[in-house]
């Protein structure tokens, strides 16, 4: 049977590593559902806040990684619009998928070369949380101009939303309206198995954190180092962090901080940034995540933290919600400092037999809620309906 072929616009894919969620979410995708559909996929040849190519890839030219996956790797030089426009004409395919909302080459163009060619295949948009509140509330002048202007000229009438949960959903119909079509369908992760990597011991006074994630206003790491200078006791803390540095100026306010959380005898450590296959050897010796993000709309480092059973402490702009009650962690609203302290301050005094119970807590969590089967099924069921 002839398969269906999906034209995928992504700013950045494998081997890059450093774009985190965006490069997990399409590479996943793929994975799960190369028997069933054809993917051509068009990237850049770089990966993210990298000025050098990747060394082991041709740029420009379409690369088959295997019968059912093509990948083209844009160059800087490549991308203009009358070329974007000509490598569209030149392939053949059923349904579109874009991966972002806001990205000039791999959203904005591409859907008005559809409008104005009145091209008739369903186009797909995964915002990908760009359309959440927080986000939203970062460059907020340049967004709500974008978005006025998209609206005036319909630029997104007649596409299909994909949102990863019902936060998503209500956060696309907050912008485009009850009439936007959205569908439901949440992010495929590979599940990994979480019992291969022991626990570290939990002694009370000690705390080992991470955060992994781009260093930027929205991931919301300055927050998290200010809520480690407001513990009262200065005990053997440790907070390392992992991700690419995206902002510089926000970047040198965290130093700022890291510099004094020093002086108070608290370890911060800059890791750098880390390559998905090396996530879950990577974060084995922590305690917690801690990420106190301004939004995610699936949040692909809280699912490995969880994965691979490391309880976490987090914001409650995601959509996993009710982590105290699971035992799994804590979802804490951004505006309640006062919990974000009490929580650090009763993970330092924690001993081990309450962690080992949270360890397993988030075992069990994990089983239950990042279980890839359905969305694996759900998201084959969005093109197959979009495509009859």
């Amino acid at each position: 049977m002839h398969k269906k072929k999906i034209l995928i616009f992504v700013d950045w894919y494998l081997p890059g590593y450093k774009a985190g969620g965006p490069i997990k979410s399409i590479s996943s995708m793929v994975e799960f559902l190369k028997n069933d559909f054809d993917f051509l996929i068009i990237t850049t040849d770089t990966d993210f806040g990298e000025k050098a190519p990747y060394k082991s890839i041709k740029s420009d030219e379409w690369i088959k990684i295997n019968d059912s996956i093509s990948v083209f790797y844009a160059s800087n030089s490549f991308l203009k619009r009358k070329n974007l426009l000509n490598l569209i004409q030149s392939v053949k395919f059923d349904a579109v998928y874009l991966n972002s909302f806001f990205s000039f080459y791999f959203s904005l163009l591409p859907l008005q070369f559809f409008k104005k060619n009145n091209i008739q295949v369903p186009v797909v948009l995964a915002p990908r949380g760009m359309l959440g509140r927080g986000a939203l509330q970062l460059k907020s002048t340049k967004k709500k101009l974008f978005i006025l202007i998209s609206k005036l000229v319909g630029l997104h009438n007649n596409i299909f939303w994909h949102a990863t949960s019902d936060q998503e959903k209500n956060e696309i119909l907050d912008v485009y309206g009850a009439k936007a079509k959205v569908t439901i369908v949440p992010n495929l992760q590979f599940n990994l198995n979480s019992t291969l990597f022991k626990s570290p011991e939990k002694k009370n006074q000690e705390l080992k954190l991470f955060f992994l994630s781009r260093i930027s206003e929205k991931k919301n790491l300055l927050f998290a180092l200010n809520r480690l200078m407001s513990i009262k006791m200065t005990s053997d803390v440790i907070f390392d962090i992992y991700g690419p540095i995206e902002d510089e100026i926000y970047w040198n306010k965290c130093l700022s901080l890291i510099n004094q959380l020093k002086a108070k005898g608290v370890t911060v450590n800059y890791l750098g940034a880390i390559p998905n296959e090396k996530v879950a050897e990577s974060i084995a010796p922590y305690h917690f995540l801690f990420l106190p993000t301004l939004n995610e709309n699936y949040g692909h480092v809280i699912v490995e933290a969880f994965l691979n059973a490391k309880p976490v402490i987090i914001s409650d702009q995601t959509p996993w919600r009710n982590l105290e009650k699971s035992n799994a962690g804590w979802d804490i609203p951004l505006n309640n400092i006062s919990k974000f302290d009490s929580v650090i301050e009763e993970c330092i005094e924690m001993e081990n037999a309450k962690y080992i119970e949270m360890v397993n807590a988030t075992i069990l969590y994990a089983k239950q809620h990042c279980n890839s089967e359905n969305s694996v099924e759900a998201t084959k069921n969005m093109f197959n309906d979009l495509m009859k």
